[in-house]
């Protein structure tokens, strides 16, 4: 981790001391300051964590306190926030009521891999047993050291004990399982060959309305093993996978599933509020002070979160609408592919033309609007001025880009913007989302005024007025 870091800023800073005497020996083919933030995955401890910026500064990287995400001071850590799985648990309620099962009236069943003491898997317990307690029933979980078995149900304070003393499952007390001297519930540690090829199959085999896994290696569902999740008369022992962890089935694996009927959620869309929590950590990382950030954190974090769950939810409705759009013609994994490249798409089309004009662009308060907006409600209220002289100007660009593009595709759906040609789309777009800004003009005023049927009014505004006004503008210029 230390020689990668240090290798990313011997491209980043060019003055210190690793290119002393040492001129040219970094060349430049991109011609653009480059800004690099980095993450944090598997093994990333927080004493790593807490050292990545500390050599950034000290080496005299420009934008150090950025430099990486999930801090435990200054920033948001992701297990103590349990950032993956608040979007996880999205998609989980999500698909659950797409399979008719109302979670917050009505029991299920859910089988996991990754322990208690894991990030996604132990943060996504603490969140199942919040939002519906007994109704989730954990069947069946499995981590590095063993797996626990109970058809009726893991003991839920026995759980939320692991979950808080960070204990793998091997550590279930045998006493809280409904039939400790039966095959329907047993706790068994992964240390005979028997023992593991058990903890490998049990989330395979056992039966459940859906799987999440929430910790393993890439591809332990592959080509030649997703059959062992198929009963004896060939039904898939889920009705569906919401994906906690990365590429932990092969895609033919879960093409095959899919054919079975099984409804599988990717990694892609399922955990990236990961990713996303991260950049709401750089963008007070670049705005604030650390005493400044410390002194707001626990609501900024709070209100993070609400953004992570709004943002999961908005692209989990966009699925299961596309879903149905299309006839189920289309898989649920082929239509989160083709949520993100057409976002990114729209993403970079509208970087670069807002890029041609930035001088303009970064002075129009229509835009820096789009700026603060994105960020956290105390931030932009608190500390708007800060934001806007805080944050580089590629990043302002690349967070309106994203704004739009995102925005767009979550309110119109996939391929609204075909009947336009690409040539326009920049501006279609900058005429959409004033639109936007007027349509919420137009329902303030509707919502002060007398008339009778004004919810009715709104209720129609709100839905299609953007849209519809952007066609009208579009055809008046014979664009379409």
């Amino acid at each position: 981790v230390k020689g990668s870091v240090n290798a990313f800023l011997d491209m980043l800073v060019d003055d210190d001391e690793a290119h002393e005497g040492d001129t040219g020996r970094c060349v430049d083919y991109y011609g653009h300051q480059e800004i690099i933030y980095l993450g944090p995955d598997e093994n990333m401890t927080n004493q790593l964590i807490n050292w990545i910026p500390m050599q950034a500064k000290r080496r005299g990287y420009k934008y150090a306190s950025a430099f990486m995400s999930s801090k435990p001071g200054e920033g948001i850590n992701h297990k103590q926030y349990g950032v993956t799985s608040e979007g996880i648990n999205v998609y989980i309620e999500n698909t659950l009521n797409f399979l008719g099962i109302d979670p917050r009236k009505e029991r299920f069943s859910v089988k996991m891999t990754g322990g208690p003491d894991g990030d996604v898997a132990g943060n996504e317990l603490k969140i199942l047993h919040r939002e519906y307690g007994e109704n989730a029933r954990i069947i069946s979980i499995s981590d590095g050291m063993g797996c626990a078995y109970d058809e009726n149900g893991l003991d839920w304070p026995e759980l939320m004990r692991l979950v808080a003393a960070n204990q793998s499952i091997i550590h279930f007390s045998p006493k809280k399982l409904s039939n400790p001297s039966s095959k329907k519930s047993f706790i068994l540690e992964a240390d005979t060959n028997p023992n593991i090829k058990i903890r490998n199959e049990i989330f395979m085999k056992t039966y459940a309305d859906i799987f999440v896994p929430a910790g393993g290696r890439p591809y332990t569902v592959n080509d030649k093993n997703w059959k062992l999740f198929l009963d004896e008369i060939d039904k898939p022992t889920m009705k569906a996978v919401v994906e906690g962890a990365n590429i932990f089935f092969t895609q033919t694996a879960r093409e095959k599933l899919q054919e079975l009927g099984v409804v599988i959620v990717k990694d892609s869309s399922a955990n990236k509020t990961g990713v996303i929590c991260s950049s709401f950590e750089i963008i007070g990382s670049l705005s604030l002070k650390k005493e400044e950030f410390l002194s707001i954190k626990d609501t900024y974090v709070e209100q993070v979160l609400g953004i992570l769950r709004q943002k999961a939810d908005a692209e989990a409705k966009l699925l299961f609408k596309a879903y149905a759009y299309f006839g189920g013609k289309k898989s649920f994994v082929e239509l989160s592919l083709e949520i993100s490249k057409e976002i990114n798409e729209i993403t970079d089309l509208v970087q670069e033309g807002i890029s041609r004009d930035k001088e303009k662009v970064l002075t129009d308060p229509f835009y820096l609007d789009m700026v603060l907006r994105y960020c956290p409600e105390i931030l932009r209220t608190k500390f708007k001025d800060q934001v806007l002289a805080g944050l580089p100007d590629t990043y302002k660009l690349a967070v309106i880009a994203a704004s739009v593009a995102s925005y767009v595709v979550y309110r119109e759906g996939l391929g609204w913007l075909q009947n336009i040609p690409k040539s326009h789309w920049v501006s279609a777009l900058n005429t959409y989302m004033k639109k936007v800004n007027l349509t919420a003009e137009l329902i303030e005023k509707v919502m002060k005024s007398d008339l009778p049927d004004k919810n009715q009014i709104n209720s129609i505004l709100e839905k299609s007025a953007a849209r519809d006004l952007t066609m009208i503008e579009l055809e008046k210029n014979l664009i379409v």
